[in-house]
């Protein structure tokens, strides 16, 4: 993450808390996260350098006045305006972490082999939270290669209850000479 990207995102982060339509940006930016993960258009439309500050302009007015909150749209085209479309998405991850900090909210991603119950989902997040001691927003991933158990990733770190973590160690034991 570059210093540049923060400094962007905390600017605008101060903005919509002093607005106080921090929730309306925190979703507005999770939209157009979304769009640069699954377009391939719109992320090249960010780096590409042939074309000029009026098109650039153009386009983002055609894709997000009224669309996103007024204080979005203008950060967008300053961002334009300044050349730094292309860290716009080091900007998302970066709002996204401060707008997670104030609202003392974890992200977190949990795989399984198989389904689970809401009840256990319940339970599972329960314990996250006893142990983190924040709100959980968690993504359950279904990943049938774990054979069976699960895996966590929270705050950097993965945890990794699954069946196939187990097997591979206890293959890798018994696979070392002695």
């Amino acid at each position: 993450m570059s210093q540049t990207a923060d400094r962007y995102s905390k600017a605008l982060f101060e903005l919509a808390q002093e607005q106080n339509i921090l929730e309306a940006v925190q979703a507005s930016m999770s939209d157009i996260r979304k769009l640069i993960l699954n377009l391939e258009d719109f992320r090249q439309f960010l780096s590409n350098p042939l074309l000029s500050y009026e098109e650039r302009c153009a386009t983002i007015k055609a894709l997000f006045e009224g669309k996103v909150p007024d204080v979005l749209y203008r950060f967008l085209l300053f961002i334009t305006y300044k050349s730094r479309l292309d860290i716009l998405k080091d900007m998302i991850i970066s709002f996204d972490g401060m707008y997670l900090l104030s609202t003392h909210q974890m992200r977190v991603y949990v795989k399984t082999a198989l389904p689970i119950k809401d009840e256990d989902k319940a339970f599972i997040d329960q314990r996250l939270h006893d142990k983190f001691h924040q709100k959980m927003i968690t993504q359950w991933i279904l990943d049938p290669s774990l054979i069976g158990g699960f895996r966590i990733f929270a705050q950097g770190k993965l945890y990794d209850y699954s069946f196939k973590n187990q097997l591979d160690h206890f293959l890798q034991q018994t696979t070392q000479p002695s």
